[in-house]
């Protein structure tokens, strides 16, 4: 990226765009990391989040994927094939279909879990702990400024 890039990037009225550049290059680079396990971005995440909620439906797990109930049907589907995952009958209503790792799945999990914890490190390097927590109050306000926009409303 030339300077002249970085420069308009860093102009008030493109923070958005600057956001939006971040997310692409982290998706970007987490996606080259996790490809030679033979996983995307997605998967990986959804691999995580089912460790860490053992037993949740799909549907639990679509905000924290970012995305709808037919995209998260389709990453289980892909790690079931993988045999990572298996999707069972739920306890408390039997339409429902909780989500279980395999124990290659969990296996897994706990490898990409590692693999977080260290790119999270690197994502952050240079910054302070203060840095850090202010970045992180910064992005979450920018996230409920744009869930309370209407459509049309710009």
């Amino acid at each position: 990226m030339s300077d002249s890039e970085l420069a308009r990037l860093r102009e008030p009225q493109r923070v958005g765009r600057l956001v939006i550049h971040v997310a692409r290059e982290l998706r970007t680079v987490v996606d080259r990391q996790v490809a030679p396990l033979g996983l995307t971005m997605q998967q990986a995440e959804l691999l995580v989040w089912t460790y860490r909620q053992h037993g949740a439906s799909a549907t639990q797990l679509t905000e924290l994927l970012f995305t709808d109930d037919a995209g998260v049907s389709r990453l289980v589907g892909r790690l079931e094939a993988k045999g990572l995952m298996t999707r069972r009958v739920g306890v408390g209503d039997r339409r429902a279909r909780a989500l279980h790792l395999t124990p290659s799945g969990r296996a897994l999990a706990r490898r990409l879990l590692r693999f977080a914890g260290r790119g999270n490190d690197m994502l952050l390097a240079g910054l302070s702990q203060r840095e850090c927590a202010e970045l992180r109050r910064l992005l979450l306000h920018i996230s409920g400024n744009l869930r309370t926009l209407e459509p049309g409303s710009l």
